[in-house]
């Protein structure tokens, strides 16, 4: 995604009690996005790559799904996938990346930032929009998400909405442009 005065962006972080060398072992498994991320229901790879860049997988919602495809990656500390559908960004956005990162937060602490950076098609006003309407949305989305993924790393049990729930107030927001 080009940096630019357009991109917005939101972030969140959780720690998980695990080393960082076993919270990487399951970031990296590309297929298990449906056992921690809310109202998705199955992964599949479908690139012969199953990590590194150019790794791209379907996330289904039912029948339905988008596209993640690596477009960074930083082997032992996350990675960046681009949301699309076919060769179009994730509407309705001109671009969307969600970055996976992880750092040490003690000796079996690892802390996890999930961000989402959006690009919006229509200048300065669809960006007001997107800050009012949008933004706040994908935070609450990604507070979700960071509490799933917590409960799914500690437990290897896939997170159900009563576990993100419960855990959603230990997910911290970091300050962004919403």
């Amino acid at each position: 995604m080009r940096t630019s005065d357009a991109m917005q962006e939101e972030s969140v972080s959780v720690n998980v009690d695990l080393p960082v060398a076993e919270a990487w072992d399951r970031l990296q498994d590309f297929s298990l996005a449906h056992c921690y991320v809310p109202r998705l229901t199955d992964t599949e790879i479908v690139s012969a790559q199953r990590t590194g860049e150019g790794a791209h997988r379907r996330v289904y919602s039912g029948k339905r799904f988008l596209e993640e495809t690596v477009i960074r990656w930083h082997e032992g500390s996350g990675f960046t996938i681009a949301l699309h559908k076919g060769d179009k960004p994730m509407p309705p956005f001109r671009e969307a990346e969600f970055e996976y990162a992880i750092s040490a937060a003690g000796p079996q602490q690892t802390r996890v930032q999930l961000s989402m950076r959006i690009i919006m098609p229509g200048g300065a006003a669809a960006r007001f929009i997107a800050r009012k309407m949008l933004l706040p949305v994908i935070r609450r989305n990604l507070v979700q998400v960071a509490a799933g993924l917590k409960h799914f790393y500690e437990t290897g049990e896939p997170a159900d909405d009563s576990d993100r729930k419960r855990l959603s107030g230990v997910v911290a927001i970091t300050p962004g442009d919403g």
